[in-house]
């Protein structure tokens, strides 16, 4: 069994220990990464045991690591609403996207025009469309790797 007790760099950083093709991997949800604590099976059928600092939470590309061996974080697609609205859009758009997707306490991403957050079920594709509607903007949905704006991943009122 490989016991990982640190993260020894990200490859998408570009400072893992090594190159991502030789490594193994373990794919997690986007809610597991944020356990310390995790048992799971590789890629190549090796059993990994992940116990973190409490309060760690691993990222897509994180390199895993025993300190001999390491093992490739990938984090798992999800269906994800990606929202775009037209450039000169006015700052209602924003707000009234922001106050629906934190209603749903989503965490969510906006980059250049666009934002996106994770969706449960296709019935919610017609809620933002009613919602958003006269507001021209342009709903997609997309399978992808999400990972959360650091300031707006909600988990709940504190």
């Amino acid at each position: 069994m490989l016991y990982a007790t640190s993260v020894a760099g990200n490859v998408l950083r570009g400072d893992a220990p090594g190159p991502a093709e030789s490594m193994d991997r373990v794919r997690l949800s986007r809610q597991e990464l944020e356990k310390a604590r995790i048992r799971r099976r590789t890629e190549r059928g090796a059993d990994l045991g992940v116990a973190l600092e409490r309060g760690s939470r691993l990222r897509h590309g994180d390199v895993l690591t025993d300190g001999s061996s390491f093992v490739m974080v990938e984090q798992a697609p999800e269906k994800v609403l990606v929202a775009r609205w037209p450039d000169g859009a006015p700052p209602e758009t924003a707000a009234l996207l922001g106050h629906a997707v934190g209603n749903l306490h989503r965490p969510l991403s906006v980059e250049g025009g666009a934002a996106a957050f994770p969706i449960q079920a296709d019935s919610e594709i017609e809620v933002f469309e009613k919602m958003l509607s006269g507001l021209g903007v342009e709903l997609s949905v997309q399978e992808r790797v999400f990972c959360p704006h650091e300031g707006a991943d909600v988990h709940g009122h504190g």
